[in-house]
């Protein structure tokens, strides 16, 4: 994965994330429907990642995460063909979904970790 400071927006990496609560009927169809987004979308220009989660608490529980480059990327996504899957998905929610759009300008690892304990 990149970091957010190599070539990019100069407002930062945006992560967004869908969390969707599944009728335990659909719950199959959504993990298969957001499953088949993810290796197409790997390989998409300003993608750095996604990643599909199940909740180990609720297995109802389920949450799409994606990295985007900068927003002219992410809102070619969010304009795609392929978008629409995620939409119907959305619509398979048992509650109202939940979804962000976070923009990061500052991006670091376990040297927070060690300077907070003071290594």
């Amino acid at each position: 994965m990149r970091d957010s400071k190599q070539k990019g927006s100069a407002v930062g990496m945006i992560i967004s994330t869908l969390r969707i609560v599944t009728a335990p009927r659909s719950r199959a169809e959504v993990i298969r429907t957001l499953t088949a987004q993810l290796g197409p979308l790997r390989v998409q220009p300003g993608c750095h990642r996604c990643d599909l989660y199940q909740d180990i608490e609720d297995r109802e529980t389920i949450t799409l995460v994606e990295e985007w480059e900068s927003q002219p990327e992410l809102d070619l996504r969010l304009g795609s063909e392929e978008y629409r899957a995620v939409l119907a998905a959305i619509d398979l929610s048992r509650e109202q979904p939940v979804i962000h759009f976070d923009t990061v300008t500052r991006r670091a690892g376990s040297e927070i970790v060690a300077s907070a304990r003071g290594a």
